[in-house]
């Protein structure tokens, strides 16, 4: 059974979010869902108690606050993402018989939000996920900790501490300084371990901040001779292309 007051705001909500940029009056919501003044100047008002609309002062006429769209934000962003990633996923792994993973740094951890599988000869698309993993142990996760800004990077090791052995013993913020700028010079992040490869590469948004980073795994056997040139190469193409297209979109 619908709850008719909730109804009546996502419809109040949606009404707003569809108009231009200067919003709409309590006259012109109450006329579009066809509800009274009183009734319409009434949910308005607790919308805006709540903060999820402003109200211009001058024109009187009712906005979608910043409050609501930060809600929104990450879900949005993460889906316009993947939306523009996954081709270009799908046919790096296509062209490298191997693995592709999408991650992004999202309150402070780590989540894999997107996986093209390749076995046997088949790929397997996985875009629904949002799997946590550690930032010093993956080369994506490293990647991403070496462009964000340092206030958010301290943030992290407040909560997980250093790397220590499980990234070059590193045990003090100077020296994973050191690292992140080796990890941005080179654009790439390579880690080889117990027979696996994971390498990573960052993904930029339009105003040059890491939106996200795109990396590959296989086992070590295959990542040896032309085949590891052409693997970095690739994913960095594929890297380079959604930065790209996102660049175009934004």
């Amino acid at each position: 059974m619908k709850v008719k007051v909730v109804e009546k705001i996502m419809k109040i909500i949606e009404i707003i979010s569809n108009s231009e940029n200067e919003g709409l009056s309590v006259g012109e919501i109450s006329k579009f869902l066809n509800l009274k003044i009183t009734t319409t100047h009434s949910l308005l008002s607790t919308l805006l108690s709540l903060g999820y609309l402003e109200k211009d002062k001058n024109t009187k006429k009712y906005r979608i606050s910043e409050k609501l769209l930060n809600i929104f934000y990450p879900l949005l962003s993460k889906n316009f993402l993947i939306k523009i990633s996954e081709p270009v996923m799908k046919n790096l792994a296509e062209n490298i018989k191997e693995s592709v993973v999408l991650g992004i740094f999202y309150k402070g951890e780590r989540y894999t939000i997107a996986q093209v599988s390749y076995e046997n000869n088949l790929l397997n698309v996985n875009l629904n996920m949002f799997q946590k993993a550690s930032c010093y142990s993956t080369a994506t996760g490293r990647i991403l900790l070496s462009y964000l800004p340092e206030k958010e990077v301290k943030e992290y090791i407040r909560k997980n501490g250093y790397p220590k052995e499980t990234w070059n013993n590193i045990r003090n913020f100077r020296d994973l300084k050191k690292e992140f700028e080796k990890i941005r010079k080179r654009k790439i992040e390579i880690i080889e371990k117990e027979g696996t490869v994971a390498i990573g590469v960052p993904i930029f948004s339009s105003d040059k901040k890491i939106i996200a980073s795109l990396g590959v795994y296989l086992p070590t056997v295959r990542f040896r001779k032309g085949n590891r040139e052409r693997i970095i190469n690739e994913l960095k193409k594929a890297g380079e292309e959604i930065t790209l297209k996102l660049g175009d979109k934004i």
